[in-house]
């Protein structure tokens, strides 16, 4: 039994559960996102963006700002891939997220905002390019790393649900509606209003970031000369999140899981015992006839009918 055919057998308490989870998820992907590209041109979490970037810069030839574009994609990359091996390796799926994701994707964002503040990136601003480009953007390597993390733990735990891009959710709900329209299909409109919703979620967090703007860079202004936590904090909500999420689906989804698992076994065990049984009756049933043939052999019908061997004689 699957993740897709146990999540539609949650109670509606549970998927409003999951749903709160999830959305948060994609708020707050969007309003780093939005904070982050505002300040420095880059993204966080959207590859295919930072992709794009890497290749105008590479078509200009501006070698340190592609050195910083090209850093914050592998590193996103070498995160997930990171996690992919530990969630694979380990048998104890609990010990990789409470001792590996919630601490390295926590640490990874004070490690940012120490980078940031002692670098002094985007200090100035982004319109006066002092301070917000090139090696100066170094800071948002450990962000990169942690996003890898966090996506990878996303869509492979629980009910797989990618938050931190919206481009495949868009399509969900159209083709939901499509199919109820003329399929007469309704099974598939739960999940496009869950896309909806994060889609949804995601544009909040977005706007919420470009509205944040402002004062998050006037906080990076060396005349300030504040110690600005907003990765800290970042990275703290995410790890909170991942948490939530694992503990929720290992209740809902792992418990259904080995539920399913024992009743398996249990089919199977009487399977095998009935095989067992009807071996054993074909067997006694095989014995039983070679039995009445040797003693056919031994003493014929006629010898046995009384009256038979007087007559014949």
């Amino acid at each position: 039994m699957g993740i897709a055919s146990i999540s539609t057998a949650l109670t509606s308490n549970e998927k409003a559960a999951l749903f709160a989870i999830d959305s948060a998820f994609s708020f707050s992907w969007g309003f780093v996102n939005a904070t982050v590209y505002l300040l420095t041109g880059r993204f966080c979490t959207m590859m295919s963006g930072n992709t794009l970037i890497l290749a105008i810069e590479t078509s200009d030839w501006k070698s340190e700002e592609m050195m910083v574009t090209a850093t914050l994609i592998i590193l996103y990359v070498c995160g997930g891939a990171v996690y992919d091996a530990l969630w694979i390796s380990f048998k104890d799926k609990g010990r990789v997220v409470k001792l590996f994701v919630i601490p390295t994707i926590v640490i990874m964002g004070i490690l940012a905002d120490v980078l940031q503040y002692m670098m002094g990136g985007c200090s100035a601003g982004v319109h006066d390019g002092a301070k917000c480009s090139g090696k100066y953007l170094y800071f948002l390597s450990p962000v990169a790393f942690l996003s890898g993390v966090a996506t990878s733990y996303s869509s492979t735990h629980g009910d797989g649900i990618a938050t931190n891009m919206v481009t495949g959710h868009m399509k969900v709900m159209p083709t939901a509606i499509l199919k109820r329209i003329l399929q007469g299909e309704s099974t598939t409109l739960e999940k496009g209003r869950s896309s909806a919703a994060i889609t949804t979620f995601f544009f909040l967090g977005c706007l919420s970031g470009a509205l944040a703007y402002d004062p998050i860079l006037m906080s990076f202004s060396p005349r300030k000369g504040y110690y600005t936590p907003i990765f800290t904090v970042f990275s703290c909500v995410i790890a909170m999140l991942c948490f939530l999420h694992y503990s929720l689906c290992e209740q809902l989804f792992l418990s259904r899981e080995l539920e399913q698992e024992l009743v398996e076994r249990m089919r199977t065990s009487l399977m095998q015992v009935n095989k067992s049984a009807c071996s054993t009756d074909i067997e006694e049933g095989l014995r039983m006839m070679v039995a009445t043939t040797e003693e056919e052999k031994v003493h014929p019908v006629s010898s046995r009918i009384p009256g038979r061997s007087n007559s014949m004689q």
